[in-house]
């Protein structure tokens, strides 16, 4: 399957569904012919997981509000709290890294991809986390813990 139990596999802690992994199940993490199906896969996985009260990262390139609102229509049905973490990280970098990557995305798709995408918003999630290229949270919009 496409998820991870992070915390020793002892059923408590976070479970990561990601659709690399469960294409990588399927026999080729770079497939994107099943695309359509593997999603409606992942995305009964993600809604059993919280009807079972377990806390879930969602691991998955999520470029706009349109391909977010999937995860968060399963999310809201189940009264789960949603965080997004948006990295905000120059071109160059995004390039640099990518091709130090296991298993680089083409530059072609990355050129789409960097084209198209469109960050969250304040009010499209309960909380979201804007990092920066070292990794740290550089601003936040929205709290589940009072603090800003």
């Amino acid at each position: 399957m496409g998820r991870t139990d992070q915390a020793g596999g002892d059923g408590k802690g976070p479970v990561v569904v990601s659709l690399d992994g469960l294409r990588e199940a399927r026999g080729a993490r770079a497939d994107q012919s099943a695309n359509q199906a593997l999603l409606r896969e992942a995305l009964r996985e993600l809604d059993v997981l919280l009807r079972g009260g377990r806390t879930v990262v969602w691991d998955a390139t999520a470029l706009n509000r349109g391909q977010r609102s999937l995860v968060q229509r399963v999310a809201r049905g189940r009264g789960a709290l949603v965080t997004y973490a948006v990295m905000l990280v120059p071109e160059e970098v995004v390039a640099r890294r990518n091709a130090d990557r296991a298993y680089p995305v083409p530059d072609g798709v990355l050129a789409s991809q960097l084209r198209r995408f469109a960050p969250p918003f304040p009010g499209e999630a309960h909380r979201i986390w804007y990092i920066g290229s070292e990794g740290t949270v550089l601003d936040t919009a929205g709290t589940l813990d009072g603090e800003d």
